[in-house]
């Protein structure tokens, strides 16, 4: 699957509801591709408290139970469908799932073609300071 095929993809899941006054979901969505070839999808989850999740942890969630730990490459839209990087916690997240992820590709941009590796975003990581 190329990255303009995982982004099509993930915007088929945007699906932005209001379902309490307290909580709302699917205003961002991501694909993530398993080092096992498998596709993984997830929409954020936003709670009033503070305790909701993003996309790529949502999809890294579904990747977990699937078995799996390395991701090699994430597409992440938000509201509006375009692409966009992911926020520090999911970073973190990403990165201590396994040490492969560290080549983790995210989508920046689809035309032209932009990436950036997790090594490129997070380049000083805090263990091994």
């Amino acid at each position: 699957m190329t990255y303009k095929e995982m982004a099509a993809l993930a915007r088929t899941h945007l699906n932005p509801k209001q379902y309490g006054e307290f909580f709302s979901a699917g205003v961002v969505a991501a694909v993530l591709e398993g080092a096992n070839g498998k596709y993984y999808t997830g929409v954020n989850i936003d709670l009033a408290c503070g305790l909701g999740f993003c996309a790529e942890r949502s999809a890294a969630a579904a990747m977990i139970t699937d078995g799996e730990t390395a991701i090699r490459r994430v597409a992440c839209v938000g509201q509006d469908g375009k692409p966009m990087p992911p926020c520090g916690s999911c970073r973190e997240f990403i990165r201590q799932l396994s040490p492969e992820n560290e080549n983790t590709e995210f989508l920046l941009c689809e035309e032209p073609l932009e990436t950036i590796k997790l090594s490129e975003l997070l380049p000083s990581p805090w263990q091994k300071i």
